[in-house]
């Protein structure tokens, strides 16, 4: 195995919108191994924003997607990526707005890099905010990758990176092959008894 050390860092929100526009479910155990190639990785982080319990409204259709989400979040831990949580903020129109999400990702490159935590970081979102973030990485000696759906790719993110991925070009390497929905339920709850039996 390569000894390069591999950090992975995904906007999961900006990577939502690729999956939604392309209409795939995305396998995050297999995207992270196939990002990974044959470096050593350390952690994989995955970003997103949720609303408080008390700003939805139980029984509602806004209630169960939430519940979904947070399977779909849990689900995610339990693969071994590190799930980082901002909350959803409720304005008075009723419409929640994302804050923080990026920050939080930002922060976490930079202070990895600077505790010489990874030799390259892969990030994985199409957003052109992280541009200086990146640059401060190289400047300190680490390589940043950027892998992203065509959709949300920033040219000047890309122009930026050491290396870029073209997702869209790779999809039979990490979306699921047979029916999600069933994949991801059944996979759940058999971590969940997985653990129970530890």
């Amino acid at each position: 195995m390569n000894e390069e050390r591999l950090m992975i860092f995904i906007d999961g929100s900006n990577l939502f919108h690729g999956i939604r526009y392309l209409n795939i479910k995305i396998d995050y155990g297999r995207l992270v191994d196939f990002l990974r190639e044959s470096r050593r990785l350390v952690r994989a982080y995955f970003y997103t924003a949720v609303p408080q319990d008390r700003d939805v409204k139980k029984g509602t259709p806004e209630w169960e997607s939430l519940i979904r989400q947070k399977r779909f979040l849990d689900e995610l831990a339990l693969s071994g990526i590190k799930v980082k949580l901002a909350k959803l903020r409720k304005l008075p129109s009723g419409e929640f707005i994302e804050k923080e999400v990026d920050i939080m990702l930002a922060t976490d490159m930079l202070s990895l890099a600077f505790q010489n935590a990874y030799d390259t970081a892969v990030l994985v979102s199409g957003d052109s905010d992280f541009i200086y973030t990146v640059e401060e990485i190289q400047r300190i000696g680490k390589r940043v990758e950027n892998a992203t759906f065509k959709k949300t790719s920033s040219y000047n993110l890309r122009k930026t990176c050491d290396r870029f991925v073209l997702l869209d070009n790779f999809l039979d390497r990490f979306t699921y092959e047979e029916k999600p929905a069933l994949y991801e339920e059944v996979g759940f709850w058999a971590k969940i008894k997985s653990l129970w039996k530890r």
